[in-house]
């Protein structure tokens, strides 16, 4: 679901007026003003041994590609049309289904012949009420079950924001994707449920999470655009898609395979009518670029090959994210994609019983910054990443500990609050910020029994 989101206050983020009333602290001088860069410090952790379970229909490496083809005249609203002028076969399309409309057999089937497999957002845009265990239920996971491919269902996306029917009531959302998924579990199981957010609010995110039993993708969707709202006032052409990313990639990545439910890059814009072809090819090549280093945790990628320009809703009349009538992003699209990182088929899970275990490098990103010599990161990368047990002490430091092999690493370090830049404007002016509580990487990371090295901006742990 595309929507031109309000970028609202972020979870950690700050005001202009309530970054004016605080205290400056001595981390916080370090980001003050616009000139104070978002992180590019990439950690990278790998293992010596398999550390991650598998996903359903997740690939051992590199990403599927997708797109979203069926509002796109210009290729007939046709997947094979659509590949050809990639250069490309692609490994997945998406449909939107409303809640309550049947399960679209015709075109699965299709998306088989395309040689793909589909993934459809099922959106219950008549409110979460209407979903239940019924015969309507059953029957579109019995329809799945018969479709006889692995369908990744996303199911009541962007339920993060305010403009989608089935937002506002976390503990109904997460009461009803459960039941969902068991009845999915039960009846299709070759169905990856994938729960998937707006990269913006982000301050709701975790409070609609079913948790890591009930989902098997984490998905985000991501647009760069050159105006938020269609205001020229609400400059946004800075954004860069991987800080909008980050957020999710590493809250969630350590868990499960992530997916870019959706992505598009505007190259013409109501807003102010200038054609920008270069602003859509440089975040296409930033993206696609980054990701097999950066990103190796997001297994799934789906281009949003849609003019809105030509959109039935009136409200979305904005911006103009299509590729193949515009040639010179068309090759932009064709390169970036070309690597053999970008996968056209599926997985091949056939014939195994349970997820396979295997060995995964894992990274973190954007909350990470150097202070007097030393370079911090976010607490939450040792919680999330490292899975290490965090305890505050009260005399202001912080206990880590990391099981190896039943025997208990700990280290001890001092705790550093610290400001730092979101990736964001508020209205397109105002740097918003995350309040974070950093942790010294390289003392602790020692002291826990990681392996550290350099590369310039990379930092390498290995257990």
């Amino acid at each position: 679901m595309l929507v031109c989101a309000l970028i609202v206050m972020l979870e950690g983020a700050e005001s202009a007026a309530r970054k004016q009333n605080s205290p400056v602290n001595s981390t916080a001088a370090a980001v003050q003003g616009e000139e104070a860069h978002y992180s590019e410090w990439t950690i990278h952790v790998s293992s010596s041994h398999p550390n991650y379970k598998l996903g359903k229909a997740e690939p051992e490496s590199g990403a599927y590609l997708g797109a979203y083809v069926l509002q796109n005249s210009t290729v007939h609203y046709s997947m094979a049309e659509f590949n050809t002028l990639a250069g490309k076969q692609h490994a997945s399309f998406f449909k939107y289904v409303g809640y309550g409309e049947a399960f679209p057999a015709e075109w699965v089937a299709e998306v088989k012949e395309a040689g793909a497999f589909p993934h459809i957002a099922w959106e219950p845009n008549d409110g979460l009420a209407k979903v239940k265990d019924d015969a309507y239920l059953r029957r579109f996971a019995e329809a799945a079950r018969k479709a006889d491919v692995p369908i990744f269902l996303r199911f009541a996306s962007e339920m993060n924001g305010t403009w989608t029917n089935y937002s506002g009531d976390p503990e109904l959302y997460i009461k009803t994707w459960r039941m969902v998924h068991d009845v999915f579990e039960k009846i299709a199981p070759k169905t990856a449920m994938v729960w998937t957010v707006l990269n913006v609010p982000e301050r709701p995110i975790d409070s609609y999470y079913p948790g890591d039993s009930y989902v098997d993708w984490v998905g985000i969707n991501v647009y760069n655009v050159r105006y938020h709202n269609g205001d020229i006032k609400q400059p946004s052409d800075f954004e860069d898609p991987l800080q909008m990313i980050d957020y999710v990639y590493n809250r969630f990545s350590r868990t499960k395979p992530i997916q870019l439910s959706e992505y598009g890059a505007t190259h013409y814009t109501v807003t102010d009518g200038v054609k920008d072809n270069g602003f859509a090819i440089a975040k296409i090549n930033r993206l696609y670029a980054s990701l097999p280093v950066l990103y190796p945790r997001v297994k799934a990628v789906y281009y949003f090959d849609v003019n809105n320009l030509a959109e039935y809703n009136e409200v979305r009349r904005i911006n103009d994210y299509s590729i193949t009538g515009e040639p010179r992003i068309l090759e932009a699209y064709r390169q970036a994609i070309a690597s053999p990182y970008y996968l056209s088929r599926l997985a091949d899970h056939e014939g195994s019983e349970t997820p396979s275990i295997v060995n995964q490098p894992f990274t973190y990103r954007g909350h990470v910054f150097e202070l007097d010599g030393e370079l911090y990161v976010d607490e939450d990368f040792f919680r999330r990443i490292l899975q290490a047990e965090v305890e505050k002490i009260n005399d202001g430091t912080v206990q880590l500990i990391r099981w190896d092999d039943g025997i208990p690493r700990v280290a001890r370090v001092p705790v550093v609050s610290h400001k730092i830049w979101s990736g964001y404007k508020l209205n397109g002016i105002t740097p918003l910020w995350r309040d974070i509580q950093a942790l010294p990487l390289i003392l602790a990371a020692k002291e826990l029994g990681y392996r550290i090295s350099w590369n310039g901006i990379h930092i390498y742990m290995e257990e």
